[in-house]
């Protein structure tokens, strides 16, 4: 318990004095509040946190068709089987690679989403033009059809972007993937994708395949700086999918044998280590995900908890690999925390994208130079990844008696709560308009996008206000 004072000069003449050679002064005895703080407990648990754009998700494909629709029964079945947050949905344009997407393939499209979103979760979409490893005979004969399709998808998916976390690939290559494709030169990968960035609504994100992809789009060999983060361009606003990950050295070929060098057009692979420090410099500001694969050394648990940490992981495929994920389920974590003892898939599902939670807090006041008490609140992020959308943060104090007597906007950016580290924040507390009595504070993180409160990895649950962060106590003390 701390007790900050706070002064307050009364408005009655008590003593007059006179100091030779500067004149008279007045002098006025001094009341007071006294304000005793408490924090709250801020004891961290290893329970998994429902939370959005994060964790594990399902894979969902759905061919757009006038001759064979989509069945919403289906869809509702689906929906309703699923219970994860994250959903990859893969929409499949075969059937017009020679022409428009018809307006039944569109509002098929549209109801797919919209059912989708009426339940509630985060979707990824992929939207390919082949499933069998075959995309050079299946795609469009040429690039300003894959183009137009774009703008029809992207009118639809811009009605859903509240629900839609981001887009993979630029609609090419087998399976969505980005390879073995008629428009994977880096002249056309740029012009889809620039394309693609021009009709998407700024608020989802783009993904490409790998970090090599990621340099010839940006036409930079460096990531997204920090002034740029969130800034809404492209460099800004693309992430990584891979459904290599762990699955080799080189992740399958996403990553090179030799030392990463600097080339005009900005091609090239670096090596492991080099590509796994580029992303973890990229994917502080946009989201990194796919699928692990091929049991192997690398995807052992220890080496894949650093790598998925480095990488930025904020989400993962839950039924492949599952010779992977069985693996990490058999394996148990060690650490000196509260996960210890904990097997590896929930271990690594815990942190999957962000995780955050209070560490301390505390409550200051200048009574010589401050109007305002200053709440200061540290958040301590533990996810993989920090979490990409923007949520709101509020302090709310409460009378004894239940009462909201104050609520505030707290000036913080959650997506610049890095991971591994801690943030703090800090709101001004009005003291002087507080009446003598006990106080509660309250901290709420919500989701405007999702219209959810977001889950703390702290043991106290979240209560009508938000997370307990402490109490304190304001005392009139009269002059003696």
């Amino acid at each position: 318990m701390k007790k900050l004072f706070l002064f307050v000069i009364p408005c009655i003449l008590l003593n007059v004095f006179h100091i030779p050679g500067f004149g008279i002064y007045l002098y006025r005895p001094q009341e007071y509040y006294t304000i005793s703080y408490q924090p709250g407990d801020y004891t961290l648990s290893s329970q998994q946190l429902d939370n959005p754009y994060r964790g594990w998700y399902h894979i969902y494909g759905y061919a757009l068709s006038d001759t064979k629709p989509i069945n919403t029964d289906n869809i509702q079945k689906t929906i309703a089987k699923d219970n994860n947050q994250l959903v990859l949905l893969e929409i499949n344009l075969r059937d017009y690679a020679d022409s428009e997407i018809s307006p039944l393939g569109l509002s098929q499209l549209e109801s797919l989403l919209l059912a989708w979103q009426d339940a509630g979760r985060q979707m990824i979409l992929r939207f390919l033009y082949d499933w069998n490893g075959k995309a050079r005979e299946t795609e469009p004969k040429d690039i300003s059809t894959i183009k137009r399709h774009m703008e029809q998808t992207g009118e639809v998916v811009n009605k859903y972007a509240r629900n839609i976390y981001l887009l993979q690939g630029i609609y090419v290559g087998n399976c969505g993937e980005m390879n073995n494709s008629n428009y994977m030169s880096k002249e056309s990968l740029r012009e889809l994708a620039a394309y693609l960035h021009s009709i998407i609504d700024p608020g989802i994100y783009l993904s490409v395949r790998t970090p090599e992809h990621y340099r010839i789009v940006s036409q930079s060999t460096l990531p997204v700086a920090s002034e740029d983060a969130f800034s809404g361009k492209i460099a800004a606003r693309t992430g990584l999918f891979n459904d290599g990950m762990l699955g080799s050295e080189s992740d399958l070929g996403t990553y090179g044998e030799k030392p990463f060098e600097i080339s005009e057009d900005f091609s090239g692979k670096g090596t492991r280590s080099e590509e796994i420090a580029f992303q973890n410099a990229l994917c502080d500001y946009v989201p990194n995900g796919g699928e692990v694969v091929l049991d192997n050394e690398y995807n052992d648990l220890p080496n894949a908890v650093e790598d998925l940490k480095d990488m930025h992981v904020s989400y993962l495929d839950c039924g492949y690999d599952l010779h992977v994920l069985d693996k990490w389920r058999n394996d148990t974590y060690h650490g000196e925390d509260c996960f210890n003892g904990m097997d590896g898939y929930s271990y690594i599902g815990a942190h999957l994208g962000y995780r955050y939670a209070m560490r301390s807090s505390d409550c200051t006041f200048d009574s010589f130079h401050n109007t305002k008490a200053t709440l200061s609140v540290t958040m301590e992020n533990s996810g993989f990844s920090v979490g990409y959308r923007p949520f709101l943060s509020t302090v709310t104090i409460v009378r004894e008696d239940g009462s909201i007597c104050d609520t505030i906007s707290v000036d913080t950016d959650n997506r610049l709560w890095k991971s591994g580290e801690t943030a703090t924040w800090t709101v001004p507390l009005d003291i002087r308009a507080y009446q003598a009595g006990n106080y509660l504070i309250y901290y709420r993180l919500f989701d405007p996008a999702g219209n959810r409160n977001i889950q703390l990895a702290n043991e106290a649950p979240i209560e009508k206000y938000g997370y307990y962060v402490g109490s304190f106590t304001v005392e009139r003390q009269m002059p003696q």
